[in-house]
């Protein structure tokens, strides 16, 4: 006579359970950070250098230096070619560089000395995209 009654309350619990962790998200917090571009004084404290190193003449280097006090991550290169034409490479995974740190890339196939301009698409993570660049690991 109960045990339909018993069976009920730990599906209703377990359903409970089950919602509540589905709810619940480790990584998440109430300041709810986004991916955002860099201000005009951040953007200064990131120097990307690129180059070739000594007997590789095909493979671009490219060292990005993070001033700032927070991490940032870069998710491409572009590299425009004196032809006319223009090189890019996606960072799958995007790739981190920690707080005042420096991290390299490449790019192959980008000839020494037929590069004309560069570029690095790199972002940090803001409080609700606003504000200054902020380290989404730290609490407070």
């Amino acid at each position: 006579m109960h045990k339909p009654f018993f069976s009920l309350l730990i599906l209703a619990s377990g359903l409970a359970l089950q919602g509540l962790a589905w709810a619940w998200n480790p990584f998440a917090s109430g300041d709810e950070f986004q991916e955002a571009s860099f201000s005009a004084a951040e953007l200064a404290q990131v120097k990307v250098q690129a180059g070739w190193a000594k007997g590789d003449d095909r493979n671009l280097l490219m060292e990005i230096q993070n001033g700032l006090k927070v991490p940032i991550q870069c998710a491409s290169a572009q590299i425009d070619l004196q032809d006319g034409k223009r090189v890019s490479k996606d960072f799958t995974p995007k790739f981190f560089v920690p707080a005042q740190s420096t991290r390299n890339a490449s790019v192959p196939q980008v000839l020494k000395g037929t590069m004309k301009s560069y570029a690095m698409n790199c972002t940090c993570f803001k409080k609700q995209g606003k504000g200054d660049c902020a380290n989404p690991l730290r609490k407070g």
